[in-house]
């Protein structure tokens, strides 16, 4: 189905986004006009990833999932069309 593809496209976007987030929370560790402790820095860096890393996988299954239910509908498709 076209639906699961698409919001498995935005899922992988935003796990990405969630990823690049914790890359930038990284470099900015050692910035000394910043009002977050290095503990709190860490923990949302930790989180960010985990959540990136799992959206990622969720959109891999959803596009496997789009991906077997295209092939099965053409399928019906056929069988309903073609000559019995």
């Amino acid at each position: 189905m076209n639906g699961e593809k698409t919001r498995s496209c935005l899922m992988g976007i935003v796990g990405g986004y969630l990823i690049y987030t914790a890359w930038q929370l990284y470099q900015g560790r050692t910035d000394p006009d910043t009002t977050m402790t290095i503990g709190m820095m860490i923990l949302f860096m930790a989180l960010f990833v985990v959540a990136g890393i799992a959206l990622m996988v969720y959109a891999v299954i959803l596009w496997k999932k789009g991906m077997t239910e295209d092939k099965e509908g053409k399928k019906t498709e056929e069988e309903e069309n073609g000559l019995k």
